[in-house]
């Protein structure tokens, strides 16, 4: 009989966790109205819990606003505009793995688009750093952002390349000038994995020569 409710006991686990979820969620301010939600997915069998971290606007009538559903990293927020890394559906998109994503890099001032600023950000480090930048495009993955004595860092990844140098820094002002440009030349895209609206510019390698 005590092996017949453990039995019931380990069905009704999996049971809740495969097809309810189970999640819990808590919240943090940030702070210009931004909330950092955190969503917890229960172990099972003594595995470690799994956690998802989204970005959230509540405006001040208290009406939430998604911003984006899967943030890695960051987010920055400082006068009103967050700075944050997003998963984004992989493209181009993988037939064997249609949920598969990549990490770009994103601001916003809410409650209006996010912007997808990976692109100039990366043409702006490879001015800097004289790095082709049609090659770059190819292998850069953004990692991380990080505030630093007012301005700043994102590190980038260079699949198959070791030795070009990972990090740009960007102060206020040169963010504000690259959300204008993405606002100003791009289109609205939706996002395939996460189903959420942004704004994206596409840059043609010879655009930025």
């Amino acid at each position: 009989m005590k092996l017949e409710k453990l039995f019931c006991y380990i069905f009704v686990v999996i049971f809740c966790a495969n097809l309810t979820g189970c999640a819990s969620q808590s919240i943090e301010t940030l702070g210009g109205g931004y909330e950092e939600v955190t969503y917890t997915q229960p172990s099972v069998f003594m595995e470690q819990d799994a956690h998802r971290f989204a970005l959230q606007y509540r405006n001040k009538e208290g009406r939430l606003i998604a911003i984006w559903s899967s943030v890695p990293s960051g987010p920055d927020v400082t006068n009103g505009i967050a700075v944050f890394v997003g998963d984004t559906a992989l493209e181009p998109r993988d037939p064997d793995k249609p949920q598969a994503t990549m990490r770009r890099l994103f601001a916003v001032r809410a409650p209006e688009l996010p912007l997808d600023i990976t692109d100039e950000v990366l043409w702006q480090w490879s001015k800097t750093n004289k790095i082709d930048f049609a090659e770059a495009l190819k292998i850069a993955s953004v990692v991380t952002v990080n505030k630093k004595e007012g301005q700043l860092e994102i590190r980038f990844a260079f699949w198959n390349n070791d030795d070009w140098p990972r990090l740009v820094s960007l102060d206020w002002k040169q963010i504000s000038d690259i959300m204008r440009e993405v606002k100003e030349k791009g289109v609205v895209r939706k996002d395939r994995v996460w189903g959420t609206s942004y704004i994206e510019r596409e840059y043609r390698p010879e655009e930025k020569k």
